[in-house]
Order: C-alpha cells, then sequence, then structure tokens
C-alpha cells in the first residue's frame, strides 16, 4: 500500500545506478596499483571510487559530486598509520603504556574530526552547490569526551599483560572496557548530532532531533541478542560436532558470518533510520530512511559467503549489490516543488560567489 502523503508535502526517493562489472574495472585496478605502492595510491583509489558512488547517486533528477584531493586524503592516512604504529608497538612492549597513547589519541581527535568533517562536506557538491560544514573544536571535544574513561581507568588502575592473572588484574582489564561500552552509544549519538547538526548545504543549515536513549536502545538490544545467539549457536553446533565435526566446523563459520551480518545489519539500519529519520534542513527538506533489518542481514550475509567463497573478488559485486538496498530505502520530502527549495536556497550562495574559503587539508577517514 502507498503511503499517503500530507498535503503540499513531495517526495524523492533516491537511487543508485552502479554497475557491479562497471565498478570491478575500477576496484581491481585500484587494488592493484595499491599493492604495489605498498599503500601509497589508496588515496587516489579512495577518490576514484568517491566519485563513481558519488556520480551513480540520484536524487531528484540530479547526482552527487565528489571533489576530493587525493594528497589530502594521503595525509590523513599517514596520520592514521603513525597512530596505530605507536599504539601497537608501545601495547607489545609496555601494555600499560598503550593507554598512554589511546589517550592521546582521543585528546587529539576533535581536531582531527573537525577537519574531516569539512574536508568531505566542502568537497561534496549537489547540482553545483557545495556542502559545508561549521562545527567548532569544542562541541566535537564534548562529543567524544567519554571515551577518554577507558584509558584513563587503565591508567588509574594499573592492567598489565606481564603480572600474573589475578582476581585484581583481571578487574582492571574489565572495568576499562566496560567504561567503553557504556560510552560508546552516547559517543556514536553524540557525533551524530555533531556532523549533522552543523553541516550545510550551501546557505541552509541542517538540524537534527536524536535522543540518546535512542542510541542506547539500539545498542543494549543489540549487545543482549548476541550475547543470547553466542550462547544458542555454541550449543547447537558443540551437539552437532560430537556426531560429525566437519560438519560441526562447517556450521560454526556458516553461524558465525550469519551472526555478524544480523548485528552489523541491526545496528546500521536501526541508526541509519534513527538518524534520518530526525534530520531536517532549512527551507522544509526532510529524510526518510526505511531500512529493514531482517533485509539487510541476508544482504550482508549472502555477501560474505561471495566474498569468502571468490576469495575477494566478488567484493566489488557485494559492495555495489549493498549500494542499491541502501538508496531504494532512502528518500527526501519537501514542503513544496524541490526544485524551487533548491533554488531559495542558492540564490545567496550564488551571489557571494559560493567561496570555498580555507582549504582543510586532512582527511582521517578511511
Amino acid at each position: 500500500m502507498n503511503e499517503v502523503l500530507p498535503a503540499g508535502t513531495v517526495r524523492h526517493a533516491f537511487r543508485f545506478e552502479g554497475d557491479a562489472r562497471e565498478y570491478f574495472g575500477i576496484w581491481i585496478v585500484n587494488l592493484f596499483l595499491t599493492m604495489i605502492t605498498l599503500g601509497l595510491y589508496s588515496p587516489w583509489a579512495k577518490v576514484r571510487k568517491k566519485r563513481y558512488f558519488y556520480g551513480n547517486t540520484w536524487v531528484a533528477g540530479a547526482n552527487f559530486d565528489y571533489h576530493g584531493d587525493p594528497v589530502s586524503i594521503l595525509k590523513g592516512r599517514l596520520l592514521a598509520f603513525a597512530a596505530f604504529a605507536a599504539y601497537t608497538v608501545v601495547s607489545e612492549f609496555y601494555p600499560r603504556a598503550a593507554y598512554g597513547v589511546l589517550l592521546a589519541a582521543i585528546a587529539a581527535s576533535p581536531w582531527l574530526i573537525q577537519r574531516t568533517l569539512r574536508f568531505n562536506a566542502v568537497n561534496s557538491s549537489y547540482r553545483n552547490l557545495r556542502f559545508h560544514f561549521h562545527g567548532g573544536l569544542r562541541d566535537a571535544a564534548v562529543a567524544v569526551w567519554p571515551l577518554a574513561l577507558w584509558p584513563i581507568l587503565g591508567l588509574l588502575l594499573g592492567a598489565d599483560g606481564d603480572v600474573p592473572r589475578t582476581a585484581w588484574h583481571w578487574f582492571a582489564l574489565i572495568v576499562p572496557g566496560l567504561a567503553f561500552a557504556a560510552s560508546y552509544p552516547r559517543v556514536v549519538g553524540a557525533l551524530k548530532r555533531y556532523s549533522v547538526g552543523n553541516a550545510a548545504f550551501g546557505d541552509a543549515r541542517f538540524g537534527i532531533d536524536l535522543p540518546y536513549s535512542e542510541m542506547y536502545v539500539i545498542y543494549i538490544a543489540a549487545g543482549i541478542a548476541a550475547f543470547l545467539g553466542l550462547f544458542a549457536i555454541g550449543a547447537v553446533v558443540g551437539l552437532v560436532a560430537i556426531g560429525s565435526p566437519k560438519i560441526g566446523v562447517g556450521l560454526f563459520w556458516l553461524a558465525y558470518l550469519g551472526g555478524i551480518a544480523a548485528f552489523l545489519a541491526y545496528t546500521r539500519s536501526r541508526v541509519a533510520n534513527v538518524v534520518f529519520g530526525g534530520t531536517r534542513m532549512a527551507g522544509g527538506v526532510r529524510f526518510v530512511s526505511t531500512l529493514a533489518a531482517g533485509k539487510l542481514a541476508k544482504i550482508y550475509f549472502v555477501n560474505l559467503l561471495a566474498v569468502a567463497c571468490t576469495f575477494g573478488l566478488a567484493v566489488p559485486w557485494a559492495v555495489v549489490r549493498t549500494a542499491h538496498y541502501r538508496a531504494e530505502q532512502l528518500a527526501l520530502e519537501s514542503d513544496g516543488d524541490l526544485d524551487d527549495v533548491l533554488a531559495a536556497i542558492a540564490r545567496p550562495v550564488s551571489a557571494a560567489g559560493d567561496q570555498l574559503g580555507e582549504m582543510f587539508d586532512v582527511d582521517l577517514s578511511l
């Protein structure tokens, strides 16, 4: 049954027109060049991928464009690699000091998040009009600060991998992890508020209504389901393995892939629906997301099986297949004709020349 829209409301469905065979050509070249350059080509590969996916994403008769500079992305990648390398080395030789590296990374993250969001926004456009991002460092710090409890508790409790596995040692290991789990939904919600609430299309600002309680409901439900699922899967696989070890191993891997698919599908679909459902843009524009966790789980499960069975060659097919479904379940609504709304948004920006302002040179997103 078709949904009846309020009088004067116009809905435009998103669509993705990418083709798996076409994208395979881009993907295989990107993979080859990234491998022979030991990863240095990866920023150029990312730009090619983004331009393909942006260019094939359409709504209201127009597609998106991406204008990112690979050199800027390379700088972000080098920063990320340096931080990961430092954490790996320190955690290997000085386990307790690894919490100090994590704390330093969290302290630097507001600056990196802000720069990344600005870079991605200003390098994205629709109908030749750029997006922008106006978020400040203070708001970014407020969004991520709860994550600092994880390394701070680790440092205070003195968890160290070289000491005997005493009850206190286990306590010192578990408590920081619990602090991370307890703060994660809040941080996800805060970052969504920060990224969406400070975004703009031309001069038209976005707004978002996103209660933190929604995030906690999603992740608590997912955590409980994952725990019960692991228990049930372990019991069933164990019983089967007693009679037939080979079948038990095969069943374990199928259940493992299915569990990952279900967890990711549930959290991603629910978060996307809540975030898009609460997003508004000046001019009476809003979004509608109707991702179904069950449908997305089937897509993820088949994707994982295909990628595993083809030793990774099915990645382009899996990515394009997912993009088609996600686009199909997203729509744009406007109060009145969207062309009139966009014309009103573009008019003051065009008069000012749509200046890009400061060019931010860091993109940490992978």
